[in-house]
């Protein structure tokens, strides 16, 4: 036996055996594509012959049928059918068994191999909507970040969060849907809830429009607590606590409306809004100014023209470092 046949006779003994490596594998299906049918032939016949005692039919039944055979295509005497066959049978089972082994295998791999692949995407100096593949619809508040799995929707419904995003759940009761954060994860099936979830404040915020969520800690100490319509829970990064309040979400979600409405508000909630829907944080050292109430509406308006409106009712001084506003009284 040459020594291509003699790797075929070694490689298809570890395949039976179900000890065959992806490498030993993708070999044996190139030696056996690469060799002519006579060539091969010797080899399959000795292969075919170790697993001769795994017939279903006994010796002498086999022997009455392909005598038929021969009787019925009048072949020669000297030509043995039964012989002949068995090598074309184990050829074609072989090949055809390979082959679709393969197949599976590569498919599998390929499902593998498209699972570890990540899609993110990052929302810089203004909020982005993104559509996920089950058609759920997630809008990014500026400076966020969401990842998923490109094969997301084949096995389960997990994204991943960094910032602040509003996601409206397509529902799916076979498939939950998951948003995990570095300290608490969220839960749910169809929903639409927001989450807060910047990495330079000290806390996080799942507040929830529709539907009913799960929120529970991934860091110890581990906490889980439900929420309904209405509601909010907020994690405290100091003390790893989870915390459920009632809110009519005016503050959470206005950075997703079109406009801030504001009616007998006090200031301090304008300001809430405004470092939510444009990603500050804005200090007021005046606590009575804060306590005022401001009745009014903005549209297109930017940071900056809103706050020299409120400037002029008010009577303050603002200065902006970065993403800081300090609010002052005039002088």
């Amino acid at each position: 036996m040459d020594m291509r046949n003699s790797d075929i006779a070694d490689l298809l003994l570890k395949y039976h055996s179900g000890h065959i490596s992806r490498e030993e594998f993708i070999r044996l299906k190139t030696l056996m594509e690469q060799s002519r049918d006579e060539e091969i032939k010797p080899v399959l016949q000795q292969h075919w012959e170790l697993y001769s005692d795994e017939y279903l039919l006994s010796s002498t039944k086999k022997g009455e049928l392909f005598h038929r055979l021969e009787r019925k295509i009048h072949l020669p005497k000297r030509f043995s059918l039964l012989r002949y066959w068995i090598q074309i049978a184990a050829s074609i089972i072989l090949a055809v068994g390979i082959g679709m082994s393969v197949m599976v295998y590569l498919q599998y791999r390929e499902l593998q191999l498209l699972g570890e692949h990540n899609v993110t995407i990052r929302s810089n100096d203004s909020p982005s909507t993104v559509i996920l593949p089950d058609g759920t619809k997630v809008r990014l508040n500026m400076n966020s970040v969401l990842t998923y799995k490109q094969d997301f929707g084949h096995k389960d419904r997990t994204v991943k969060l960094s910032g602040e995003g509003y996601f409206d759940v397509t529902h799916c009761e076979e498939k939950r849907f998951v948003v995990e954060t570095d300290y608490i994860n969220i839960t749910v099936l169809g929903t639409s809830f927001n989450v807060y979830a910047y990495e330079n404040k000290d806390f996080l915020e799942m507040s929830l429009v529709r539907g009913r969520v799960c929120v529970n800690t991934n860091q110890p100490p581990y906490n889980c607590l439900y929420a309904c319509p209405n509601e909010k829970i907020t994690y405290d990064k100091s003390t790893g606590k989870l915390r459920l309040e009632h809110t009519l979400n005016h503050v959470e979600t206005s950075w997703v409306q079109p406009m801030l409405t504001f009616s007998h508000t006090p200031l301090h909630g304008v300001f809430d809004c405004l470092e939510r829907k444009f990603n500050v944080t804005i200090c007021s050292v005046n606590t009575a100014l804060a306590d005022d109430f401001y009745t009014g509406t903005f549209k297109d308006e930017s940071l900056e023209d809103i706050l020299d409106i409120l400037k002029l009712h008010y009577d303050f001084d603002y200065t902006r470092m970065h993403d800081t506003i300090r609010i002052e009284m005039g002088k």
